[in-house]
């Protein structure tokens, strides 16, 4: 019986991704990126909405075929958003999304 679970489970990867990430794993690699001063993207983030007095809108999660869109968005104003984008894909490759998300851990020399 185990041997044929294991040749099922086998079967199955082949058809689709065995290692899918899921939406929180993806959310929780991005928040513990390492930016700035020693922090992590969510400190940084954190750290920016209190010093600023922004209102966090908070974490979104697009899940889509193959990798999923990990956003933060904050309000800094009543008709200005700022959104911070990466992209997580099945293979735990990062890659970033927009300008915005580019600049936040950029070290000024």
């Amino acid at each position: 019986m185990r041997k044929i679970i294991l040749v099922f489970a086998s079967w199955l990867c082949l058809y689709q991704p065995c290692l899918a990430i899921t939406a929180e794993d993806a959310s929780a690699l991005i928040k513990k990126l390492p930016c700035k001063d020693d922090m992590t993207v969510e400190q940084v983030l954190d750290q920016s909405i209190r010093s600023h007095s922004q209102r966090d809108i908070g974490w979104r999660n697009f899940q889509e075929d193959g990798y999923v869109d990990v956003e933060r968005a904050i309000l800094i104003n009543k008709s200005m958003e700022l959104r911070y984008r990466w992209r997580v894909k099945n293979d735990n490759s990062i890659s970033i999304e927009n300008d915005r998300t580019e600049k936040l851990c950029h070290r000024d020399p």
